[in-house]
């Protein structure tokens, strides 16, 4: 008979997986973007886009302005 020490109970393992997705700064981004393109237009746009899309992930969709 099997001693009940190496015995696991299912119930107690996670099913999440332990790394969640990073977070892309909206720096990050456009300092990316930067020294792929070289271009500072559109690193500002990579850098307002992104900065939206983490504004978007903490507070929800952004109401739209007419």
């Amino acid at each position: 008979m099997k001693s009940r020490r190496n015995h696991k109970n299912k119930k107690n393992k996670s099913r999440r997986s332990k790394g969640g997705k990073k977070w892309t700064t909206a720096i990050s981004a456009a300092q990316k973007t930067l020294s792929k393109t070289g271009s500072f237009s559109r690193a500002n746009k990579v850098f307002k886009t992104q900065a939206l899309a983490n504004a978007r992930k903490l507070f929800g969709a952004l109401p739209q302005q007419h």
